[in-house]
């Protein structure tokens, strides 16, 4: 298992007036998690988890995003969660990685 620390182990670029942003969600219908899913990688998010995407967006992009999701979701039964985290917290951020599996199939060849 390795231990990586903040930006070194999830490459982020930040701009001027850009914030990091985490979209995480439960949505129950196949095409509407579908839909979602389509809408973060548009924004240029990268999927980090099966249901969780990483990446900066300004406010104007956050705000045009936010009304997309809540469009896509309508009525539907899910939860959608924007969360954006300031640059020093997500310097701060630890990531756990554990390839074992990977390296596990590397030595049985």
């Amino acid at each position: 298992m390795t231990k990586d620390k903040g930006i070194k182990s999830i490459p982020i670029q930040l701009r001027p007036r850009e914030t990091v942003v985490y979209v995480f969600y439960d949505v129950e219908e196949d095409k509407t998690r579908a839909q979602v899913a389509n809408i973060c990688k548009n924004y240029g998010l990268e999927r980090i988890q099966f249901s969780g995407f990483l990446g900066t967006l300004s406010p104007n992009m956050r705000e045009e995003l936010h009304l997309k999701l809540s469009k896509t979701l309508g009525r539907k039964h899910g939860r959608i969660l924007l969360q954006p985290v300031c640059e020093k917290d997500f310097k701060n951020s630890i990531e756990i990685l554990n390839l074992a599996g990977e390296a596990n199939a590397a030595e049985g060849q």
